[in-house]
């Protein structure tokens, strides 16, 4: 299951969803060229850093409806329903970052016992915590199946397209994400993605999350062993790219980072359930620059790519 959340820290201030709060980009309207000094200069991008849920990668079904089927196969008495886990999967999966940070691998624990503790934390949060452990073992074992399987995912329609002239263009790939490594390790091979990337910079195995610098900075690391060719590789010669506005934009950013923000909210696949995370600033940051910064598709991002400026 590849959902992500952006900090490791469980006391932290959460006060920005995927998109700035009072921020809106009229679909009648080009977004404004970028502000002087805006620190985009895509012209020398050599890198492109890419997040996967919710940008490369959706759910095939909600979250919610794959819980609720789960739980009826299993047998749970008054199993709990779509419209009750939708609520209380958020609630859940927060609490269980707060008790093990990054999927458990800020605590040394595996992320399948950091999913079992979710599922535990989601059934608490709708009222259902008096399942035996035959009943639970029943439960996890059939929900961690489901998102172990190829057709728990579906490849989002831009980006095949975008990798390949990406690739045909001689950028180098790589992917910095919030997830567990079962994400890089399995999903991305079972739907057919892994060849596209040289490097892969997961919070599952290096411990901590977006936005935190250090996760910014092993992914530059990673990433002039692949583009270096005797040339040094600066922050600023990688484009991140994410469809969260504090964990991948604002990040990227503030890492040094060149960033562009994917706006999949016409999306009804892509889910954010961590909406609570607070956006590092970075020099430059105005609305107008965010504005200019936004994209609706990796085929905008290729466009802007080819024109060697934001806009």
């Amino acid at each position: 299951m590849v959902i992500y959340m952006s900090r490791c820290a469980a006391k932290a201030t959460y006060k920005h969803a995927s998109r700035p709060r009072g921020f809106t980009l009229s679909a009648s309207t080009s977004p404004p060229p970028p502000p002087k000094g805006s620190p985009s200069d895509l012209d020398r991008v050599r890198v492109i850093s890419l997040d996967i849920t919710g940008t490369l990668l959706a759910f095939s079904a909600p979250v919610a409806e794959t819980y609720a089927a789960a739980a009826v196969w299993a047998g749970l008495a008054n199993p709990p329903t779509t419209a009750e886990l939708d609520a209380a999967f958020k609630v859940g999966y927060k609490r269980a970052l707060e008790l093990a940070p990054c999927f458990g691998a800020a605590s040394g624990h595996g992320s399948r016992a950091w999913w079992r503790t979710c599922v535990g934390e989601v059934l608490q949060a709708c009222g259902r915590d008096n399942y035996s452990t035959d009943e639970m073992d029943r439960y996890f074992r059939r929900l961690y199946q489901a998102f172990g399987t190829p057709s728990a995912y579906t490849v989002l329609d831009d980006a095949i397209p975008f990798l390949d002239w990406a690739l045909a263009n001689g950028y180098v790939l790589g992917v910095t994400t919030n997830t567990p490594a079962r994400t890089v390790d399995t999903v991305l091979p079972m739907v057919g993605l892994h060849d596209y990337f040289q490097w892969f910079a997961c919070s599952g195995e290096i411990g901590v999350e977006k936005p935190n610098a250090a996760i910014y900075a092993q992914a530059l690391d990673q990433a002039r062993f692949w583009a270096t060719q005797g040339q040094n590789l600066d922050a600023a010669d990688v484009l991140h790219v994410g469809d969260h506005f504090a964990a991948d934009f604002c990040g990227a950013r503030a890492f040094g980072m060149q960033s562009l923000l994917l706006d999949r909210s016409s999306n009804p696949r892509v889910e954010n359930y961590s909406d609570w995370i607070t956006a590092p600033e970075y020099p430059g940051r105005s609305h107008e620059d965010i504005q200019a910064s936004t994209v609706r598709s990796l085929a905008e991002v290729r466009a802007r790519l080819e024109q060697g400026k934001v806009m």
